[in-house]
């Protein structure tokens, strides 16, 4: 007479490698989501910042005059948390680092206005925090150039806990020289 049906032994082994193989699946999807969730935080967070530097950047090459001064006549370099821009329209804009917010603000016309969240000023190996605004001044009080240097975290407010621990600062960095400045040498 033939056999019936499995086993003991067969069905223990059966259900050993499909339990492996779920097992496998399971830890294959989780690391595919993390990454996906990775991706797109850090290239949301990179289209953002580099947008809000494109505009700083246009800001500070048609800008007339810039704040804050050095305290010297001969050529300086000022680190800031802060840069005030007049505009060609004689009006002025303050862009700033909020360190309790972290922040980057707009303030003008007696308005306050969040334009990038997340910025820490914390890279990755720095030894303590970096101001966002470095102001090369040449003969006194003419801006030569400003270097923006902004370190961005992801929007932690999307965060799962099952998502880890893992975040990935974005350092943007980028330069600008006032057009008169340029125009002059």
């Amino acid at each position: 007479m033939g056999r019936r049906g499995f086993n003991l032994v067969e069905m223990l082994l059966a259900t050993a490698i499909t339990a492996t193989l779920l097992v496998a699946v399971m830890v294959s999807l989780d690391v595919s989501y993390k990454a996906y969730r990775a991706t797109t935080e850090s290239t949301s967070t990179s289209m953002a910042g580099r947008v809000i530097m494109e505009r700083l950047q246009g800001l500070i090459r048609n800008g007339i005059d810039f704040a804050p001064l050095p305290g010297s006549f001969s050529g300086a370099t000022l680190e800031s948390s802060y840069l005030d821009i007049q505009r060609p329209d004689g009006t002025w804009v303050t862009i700033a680092w909020d360190a309790a917010t972290s922040s980057i603000t707009w303030s003008e016309d007696g308005g306050t206005y969040t334009v990038l969240e997340g910025v820490t000023q914390l890279p990755e190996g720095a030894m303590g925090v970096v101001s966002p605004f470095v102001l090369e001044y040449h003969l006194g009080r003419h801006l030569h150039r400003a270097t923006i240097d902004l370190s961005v975290v992801a929007d932690v407010g999307q965060h799962l806990d099952i998502e880890g621990d893992s975040q990935f600062i974005h350092r943007l960095v980028g330069s600008a020289m006032p057009r008169n400045a340029a125009w002059s040498n």
